[in-house]
């Protein structure tokens, strides 16, 4: 298996424990807070489970990698549709985007490997 689908799934954890941390580091409040701290807990999970899953020499998860992919979009949405202003805006729009890049290429070596006999 190659280095970057594991790459793709550390980064993901990384930013998923990024953003369980971000609401504090930006003193943000209520619905930020919130959607931060879930998103970043599902997303830390399921891309560790795709990270363990690659380094033990097995494709990752491709329905794992495409929640993953879905909810970096969705991060990219949520700030102009719950209204945050400020560093938790650009935070969330950055990562998010990192986020389904990344999970979206996880999902595309998911559903090639699966492919190949």
């Amino acid at each position: 298996m190659d280095a970057t689908p594991r790459l793709a799934a550390s980064g993901n954890c990384l930013l998923g424990c990024w953003l369980i941390t971000a609401p504090f580091v930006f003193a943000v409040a209520g619905i930020a807070r919130w959607n931060d701290v879930l998103v970043g807990t599902a997303v830390a999970v399921v891309a560790g489970y795709n990270y363990a899953s690659v380094r033990s020499r097995r494709p990752p998860s491709a329905t794992g990698a495409g929640v993953v992919a879905v909810l970096g979009c969705w991060l990219v949405v949520a700030p102009f549709a719950l209204g945050f202003e400020g560093p938790a805006l650009w935070n969330d729009v950055v990562v998010g985007t990192v986020m389904a890049s990344f999970g979206g290429y996880n999902a595309y070596t998911a559903t090639a490997a699966d492919r190949d006999p």
